[in-house]
């Protein structure tokens, strides 16, 4: 499929962010604007069909694995500090989960209502993500997951496997029923694949790559 027409695609089902090729930095609509103002100036969106509203930057968990100790517990007190509360970081993130180890280390104190935590699994059967999702909310040091997302997800045999039966998708759906995820998603770098996700679930995210690096790097364009 064409890099444009999955585009599209993309932007009917997830609230029209693509539609017709418009940058995700695209102002909102007056009526919204106000909706998501945030007093630290700076500027949020709602997140696909979540309702939350979040920061324009997020902060890349992976970032940790290449940072010292003392680098790492500074610049996420001061992402806090200037309004980036949204975190987004895996289990493979770093080495022996590095990076979530030390972000829930760096977290310890903050009010959890003032976080908006999302993680990833790239198990694709039920029993492996559970486990996952399991160990990272231990290392994290929290009970939920904001948003909690099938990771890296790249064929269509891989999303179709994820989807079940008896795939990731399963323990996904029974933690939300307890209370361990609020909303679902996933990160793919491949449009089948995304696409193939899209049609067999009405997941609430879609973290796919749009830039010119997977283009030129990954053959995005021809995926």
């Amino acid at each position: 499929m064409k890099r444009r027409a999955f585009l599209k695609s993309v932007g009917t089902a997830g609230g029209g962010w693509a539609l017709g090729l418009k940058p995700t930095f695209a102002a909102p609509a007056a009526a919204e604007r106000q909706l998501i103002s945030d007093p630290s100036g700076l500027p949020r969106r709602r997140l696909g069909r979540t309702g939350l509203s979040v920061p324009v930057v997020g902060f890349p968990g992976l970032a940790l694995s290449h940072a010292t100790e003392t680098e790492g517990r500074a610049v996420v007190a001061w992402s806090l500090e200037h309004g980036c509360n949204y975190f987004d970081v895996a289990p493979s993130y770093g080495r022996s989960g590095e990076s979530e180890i030390r972000l829930g280390r760096f977290l310890e104190g903050v009010p959890r209502d003032r976080l908006q935590l999302a993680c990833k699994t790239k198990r694709r059967d039920a029993a492996g993500a559970r486990q996952e999702l399991e160990r990272s909310l231990k290392r994290l040091n929290t009970d939920y997951f904001d948003v909690y997302q099938l990771h890296a997800v790249t064929t269509e045999e891989e999303a179709l496997e994820a989807l079940g039966p008896g795939g990731a998708l399963e323990a996904l759906l029974e933690a939300r029923k307890e209370g361990k995820v609020r909303w679902l998603g996933f990160s793919s770098h491949s449009p089948a694949a995304a696409l193939r996700l899209l049609a067999g679930h009405a997941f609430d995210t879609v973290m796919h790559p749009v830039n010119f690096v997977e283009h030129y790097q990954a053959d995005f364009s021809q995926r």
